[in-house]
């Protein structure tokens, strides 16, 4: 009895010691894979997922913050050099509009902001998520396979930007920052216009040092100034 009451001991440690493992691995930021072999091949197919050129999308749009959620119409107008975006409601007021270089770090200019959205960050992080999602990094990637995928991935001493290419020829990029996972966007239902990869629908996630979601169904994708 003694023997089979320590057994039994034992065995609940062992477990509740591996149930821990596992939450600490689940609980583990991801961080980027080094088991690329980056072969500095043809990056053509990461570069299919940022639109070059004069654009103008609309989408509509969900933030899901701890608090609640916001729903808008999204638009947002590319050209070479810069980046503008407007969020109305499904109304038709605008509650936010702003510009800025299509570079990361460039300086934004608000236009309008009503409240909720007059936030100081807000505007800052919105573009940010805006360039991440169309606008590559100004430098030259790495590019190699992973599990039959494509992937690219541009980095300096303290990001990193990875995109990933499916075999479905859609995309997912993660972006690093000091080693930690700061934003994931997935793209789904990707159809082919003009060479580009764009999708019907994004789900843009942030971790880190933001915590939201961002969902974006697209309604409307066209050429400009041609």
């Amino acid at each position: 009895m003694i023997m089979s009451v320590t057994g039994a001991k034992i065995s609940c440690r062992a477990i509740f010691l591996l149930s821990s493992l596992f939450l600490l691995a689940a609980c583990a930021a991801p961080v980027p894979d080094q088991d690329i072999v980056f072969d500095q091949g043809d990056c053509a197919a990461c570069q299919a997922a940022f639109p070059q050129g004069n654009w103008q999308f609309v989408h509509e749009v969900v933030f899901h913050f701890p608090a609640g959620e916001g729903r808008f119409l999204g638009i947002v107008v590319l050209d070479d050099h810069e980046l503008r975006c407007a969020l109305t409601t499904l109304e038709g007021l605008t509650v936010f509009s702003a510009k800025a270089s299509r570079s990361q770090g460039g300086e934004i200019e608000v236009q309008r902001a009503l409240p909720p959205l007059d936030k100081p960050d807000f505007a800052a992080g919105l573009l940010a998520d805006l360039r991440l999602l169309f606008t590559a990094p100004a430098s030259l990637p790495r590019c190699g396979g992973r599990h039959g995928e494509w992937l690219c991935r541009w980095s300096d001493i303290s990001t990193v930007e990875d995109v990933l290419v499916s075999q479905e020829n859609c995309w997912t990029i993660q972006a690093f920052r000091d080693g930690r996972l700061v934003r994931t966007a997935r793209a789904s239902a990707c159809a082919g216009h003009d060479g580009y990869a764009l999708p019907d629908f994004i789900s843009l996630r942030a971790s880190g040092d933001a915590d939201y979601q961002l969902e974006m169904r697209l309604i409307s994708a066209e050429r400009t100034g041609q």
